[in-house]
């Protein structure tokens, strides 16, 4: 019987999510294969053939290629868009030694707002819940991993909110182990999904959410290695994710998006 499982987004990126589910369920043990739960993807352009990245786009409608080297970006997107795919890609920002010592000062030195209640998402976490963490990321142009993924059921990670007394979730932030053990980055572990909702910008809520799941990562699941996909220009994540000790790396991760299944031409801002 095929496990039903919860996925989140727009319609486009539901279905996204469902057919990386089902296929995930075939690919769960290659080394080549990684996933935070939105699409999949390969580790690296020397863990599998380009091809390989086109054909998952295809039957997908969206695939990353992990670690692609600048020197070899301008390549990539010229042999993704050959074969009718589009491109999008990110700045590979990577954690250091002082990540975790600065996440944790920061959540010294200023805690939320007293009408804020902190929650971590787990296997009991209620629908309720998982529709206001839906929404707000919705809000922010981020995408919610999938259910098994974003509860923790099929790679350590920790999703945290906060929400009002009203149980309305105003912010939200999450991390997954995304590579596989054999694979050449084990233990690295995909941090993000920054959210906040427009009525509470302005108070640090996404930089704190973000400092918490980085501890509750190192705590729970004993991570110390962490990265972030940032899209060239973006200097508000910039500027957040270097008050967190991450700085840009040698890398990029580059997106093959089928136009037909994903018409939007983009997976996640």
């Amino acid at each position: 019987m095929t496990r039903i499982v919860e996925t989140f987004g727009p319609p486009s990126s539901q279905a996204l999510q469902a057919r990386a589910w089902a296929r995930w369920q075939e690919l769960r043990d290659d080394p080549a294969i990684v996933t935070h739960g939105r699409a999949l993807g390969l580790a690296s352009p020397d863990a599998a053939p380009l091809s390989r990245q086109v054909a998952l786009a295809r039957e997908m409608g969206a695939a990353a290629c992990e670690h692609v080297p600048e020197a070899e970006l301008a390549a990539r997107f010229t042999a993704l868009e050959a074969e009718g795919l589009k491109t999008d890609s990110f700045v590979d920002w990577g954690s250091s030694a002082e990540t975790l010592p600065l996440a944790r000062a920061r959540l010294a030195a200023r805690p939320f707002a007293d009408d804020l209640t902190l929650g971590i998402v787990g296997p009991d976490t209620s629908a309720e819940v998982m529709a206001g963490l839906d929404a707000v990321t919705q809000m922010c142009e981020v995408l919610l991993p999938l259910g098994p993924f974003i509860r923790g059921l099929e790679r350590p990670a920790v999703c945290a909110y906060v929400a009002e007394p009203s149980g309305r979730i105003v912010g939200a932030s999450a991390s997954v182990e995304m590579f596989h053990p054999d694979s050449n980055w084990p233990g690295l572990c995909w941090w993000g999904m920054l959210s906040t909702h427009p009525d509470r910008r302005g108070e640090g809520i996404a930089s704190r959410l973000g400092a918490v799941v980085l501890d509750e990562m190192n705590r729970r699941h004993g991570t110390t290695r962490f990265f972030t996909g940032i899209r060239t220009g973006n200097t508000p994540s910039e500027a957040l994710c270097t008050q967190l000790g991450f700085g840009p790396t040698p890398y990029h991760v580059v997106l093959a998006i089928d136009p037909e299944l994903m018409a939007g031409g983009r997976v996640t801002k």
